[in-house]
């Protein structure tokens, strides 16, 4: 065994608490070693904490743009429940509609509403394939709808990035709400005449808008150059855990604190001014009584 101060060997059978070179106390010297080096791994370890929260607060938080972003993806969560179109479908003894939005195309799959459509595409094969379409276009619209959430999830690691593909998702969305609100227009003419009728809706018109304005807030974090302020010691740690985590640096042979900024240090240096004085107060009291 080894002296935790100076080196020192120490004999098995030697059970002094005090080191017979340099007279320490061997367990408070050893206690005080591994509460340093605890101090040292919650100060790097806290520093990717406290930027990975920077950049959390800055993508989602920092600012009325970051919030509006998702104040705009909710309401185009809501958007896309209003129906884009409605087309339904009456015969003797038969009947079937199916709504172009999420909960249409619930109902469609679970009521069997879309197999019974599919059964009269021999019959109305333009009503069919316009009623292709605009299901292919909602689909469309939904997945752009999902790319802007995604992206928006994922700014917090580079919110330039994210936010410029945003833009490419929401612009492609938008020209496909055009397309769909013309299509969802011209539906009741495609149809008319046979046993099947189409009305529009305000889905496409909803979602478009929505779109825009998911364009407008992105471009605004891109324009803006908005992007977490993340603190140059707190990288700096980082480093450090890496490389003590490789092996390249020791703990042990890191000083307490590992790095320290002047905030930091100036807020260190006046609790320790603070402590002082209570303790001196604490003597002074003791004389006088």
């Amino acid at each position: 065994m080894k002296c935790p101060n100076c080196g020192g060997e120490i004999g098995r059978f030697e059970l002094a608490p005090e080191c017979k070179h340099c007279g320490v106390n061997i367990f408070y010297s050893q206690q005080e070693r591994l509460l340093a080096e605890d101090a040292k791994k919650c100060e790097l370890e806290f520093a990717s904490f406290r930027i990975l929260a920077t950049k959390l607060r800055a993508a989602f938080i920092g600012g009325p743009v970051q919030i509006m972003r998702i104040v705009a993806m909710v309401t185009a969560i809501g958007f896309i429940f209003i129906p884009f179109a409605t087309v339904e479908a009456v015969m003797p003894l038969f009947s079937s509609k199916i709504s172009f939005g999420a909960f249409g195309a619930y109902q469609a799959f679970s009521g069997g509403e879309l197999e019974a459509m599919l059964n009269l595409r021999e019959y109305v094969p333009d009503a069919f394939a316009a009623s292709a379409a605009m299901c292919a276009l909602f689909v469309l619209i939904f997945l752009m709808g999902l790319g802007v959430f995604v992206l928006l999830v994922l700014s917090f690691i580079n919110m330039k990035k994210t936010a410029k593909a945003s833009c490419g998702f929401a612009a492609a969305g938008f020209a496909l709400c055009v397309v769909a609100a013309g299509l969802g227009i011209l539906l009741p003419r495609i149809v008319e005449g046979s046993f099947i009728s189409a009305r529009p809706g305000a889905g496409a018109f909803a979602c478009a808008a929505v779109f825009v304005l998911i364009f407008v807030l992105n471009l605004l974090v891109v324009k803006k150059n908005i992007m977490p302020v993340v603190s140059e010691t707190d990288l700096e740690r980082v480093a450090i855990r890496k490389k003590v985590k490789a092996g390249e640096i020791r703990l042990e042979d890191l000083p307490l604190p590992v790095l320290e900024s002047e905030e930091e240090r100036e807020k260190r240096l006046a609790n320790e001014a603070a402590s002082r004085q209570l303790a001196d107060k604490a003597r002074g009291g003791e004389r006088n009584g």
